[in-house]
């Protein structure tokens, strides 16, 4: 017996080009959209694919960038019996006059293109997919045909239409999903046109109300302004005195870095360090672990007291004024005391314990 080979299911994976190649090959199994093809609903069904599977096969082979695929099994057919041979006409009895030759028809444009030469492979025959190409773009068939002949949509196009993506085939969705987002980029350009108009209008005045704030905000201000310079306290009250007895020497408090001051313990004394580093002037961060001060910059070290014993810095931590209140340190940042000019043991200083 014969067999044949019967495609069950068919599918397209991404990467069309849109070539009509699959359409003109089986045109009721394919549909060529705007941005890729699909396969109609009807060819879903396994009994529908039976009769045309030649088409689809000729179709996936023809495909130039073998996005079309297929399941098929073989089955086997029954050969079609002999056909009689005709009986022989008898021989007239006389010999007829000669008929005058049949004047040549020219050959349509299209046959004559569709025999034109086409790029053939190493072995010689011809490129099925390049072969498909010229089909394709020779034929008047296709998806622009259909839908020019077509009185109405099939029901079955509009039932596929209204389903839910998640039921149709990859295929089917991925159009649909192209389908929704060139809708949704059409929305968002429109919004964003209108948005960026509404945007420079607004800027517009904005610039307009801001240069004119520019020209004549200050001189009035000036003018409404006492004329006094705004300088911060330098004197900043840290707490009791109590509290950094209280503390062990060797011990730094830092509750007072963000005004610029580190509150040291030494056994007899108690400092307020400055916490700016005397190398280029960046700001050091206590190591209690270490027990030193370590800057970030360049690597200067000092210990607990302020003096510096590594990196590049040439010189100690300053040290601010300091003097006692109603029970409360007051430390003053108008004052500033160098070790290197022995000024660390002068009164103000420090403050004995």
């Amino acid at each position: 017996m014969a067999t044949q080979e019967v495609v069950k299911k068919v599918w397209i994976v991404p990467g069309c080009i849109v070539c009509d190649a699959c359409e003109t090959a089986a045109p009721t199994v394919f549909e060529v959209q705007e941005e890729t093809a699909v396969v109609r609903p009807e060819a879903l069904n396994t009994e529908f694919l039976r009769p045309v599977s030649q088409g689809v096969v000729e179709a996936a082979q023809e495909c130039p960038v073998d996005v079309i695929k297929f399941e098929a099994v073989t089955e086997e057919v029954a050969a079609a019996a002999p056909a009689k041979p005709a009986p022989a006409a008898p021989k007239p009895a006389t010999k007829s006059p000669e008929a005058p030759a049949p004047k040549p028809v020219a050959e349509p444009a299209t046959a004559a293109l569709s025999k034109a030469p086409v790029k053939t492979s190493v072995a010689g025959a011809p490129d099925p997919a390049i072969a498909a190409l010229l089909r394709a773009a020779e034929s008047r068939g296709g998806a622009a045909a259909i839908a020019k002949k077509a009185e109405g949509v099939p029901p079955s196009v509009e039932e596929w239409k209204k389903k839910d993506p998640r039921e149709l085939p990859p295929d089917a969705r991925q159009a649909k999903v192209l389908e929704a987002a060139k809708k949704v980029k059409e929305e968002i350009d429109s919004e964003r046109r209108e948005f960026l108009t509404g945007a420079a209008l607004a800027t517009g005045w904005v610039a307009f109300g801001a240069g004119l704030g520019v020209s004549c905000g200050p001189a009035f201000a000036r003018f409404m302004m006492p004329n006094v310079l705004e300088e911060p306290e330098p004197r900043i009250r840290v707490g009791k005195l109590q509290r950094y007895i209280e503390m062990a020497p060797g011990d730094v408090n830092e509750d007072f870095k963000p005004q610029g001051i580190w509150m040291v313990r030494e056994e007899e004394r108690i400092a307020a360090l400055n916490i700016i580093c005397t190398h280029l002037g960046c700001i050091p961060n206590w190591l209690p672990n270490d027990r030193k001060f370590k800057c970030p910059c360049h690597g200067s070290g000092y210990k607990p007291n302020g003096i510096n014993f590594e990196g590049p810095t040439p010189r100690p931590l300053e040290r601010f004024r300091m003097s006692v209140e109603d029970g409360l340190v007051v430390v003053d940042k108008s004052k500033k005391y160098q070790y290197e000019l022995g000024q660390w043991d002068q009164p103000g200083s420090y403050i004995a314990v």
